[in-house]
């Protein structure tokens, strides 16, 4: 049983110190854990809003994984296509980046760890928006623009939703 002891302002003397652990045990039971009900609720694997969750993860290790095996295919489909073997070794370190991205997602989501997946999605949404801005510069609005803003939004949506309180 731990023991803890009560130290008063007023009281500097080692002798004076009055102990008090039970009161003290009870609230701090999980020393760690000062977290409201909203940081505590867990995002369940029946529950609509993770299958929508799960979509953006496995749908971006599939895509870094073309990116990989399929340079060419994947850029043309990014909205920029490269045919130069030369700048592959960018494809594939934008497939590394994409796959990264969706298992860490992807780790804490299976957690069912709510509150990190929605920080996770809500900082991620800046990925898709800055897709955007690159085939913007390059193409202007084309519509591969409009699968990365589309994306951005929908990852927003749900981010939105991971985030509120029940």
């Amino acid at each position: 049983m731990r023991r803890f002891f009560c130290v008063s302002d007023r009281q500097s003397s080692y002798l004076q110190h009055a102990p008090c652990f039970r009161d003290r045990e009870r609230k701090n039971r999980h020393p760690m854990n000062t977290t409201t009900g909203f940081d505590r609720s867990t995002l369940k694997k029946n529950s609509p809003l993770f299958w929508f969750t799960l979509l953006v993860p496995v749908a971006i290790i599939g895509i870094g994984i073309n990116f990989i095996l399929n340079p060419v295919g994947a850029s043309t489909g990014f909205g920029i296509p490269i045919h130069d073997p030369a700048a592959f070794p960018f494809m594939w370190i934008k497939g590394i980046r994409d796959i990264f991205s969706g298992l860490v997602v992807l780790t804490f989501l299976l957690r069912g760890d709510r509150r990190t997946t929605a920080i996770l999605f809500a900082l991620a949404v800046l990925i898709p928006i800055g897709d955007g801005f690159v085939i913007l510069s390059h193409l202007g609005f084309a519509p591969p623009i409009f699968i990365h803003w589309g994306t951005a939004l929908y990852m927003a949506i749900v981010a939105a939703f991971l985030l509120r309180t029940e």
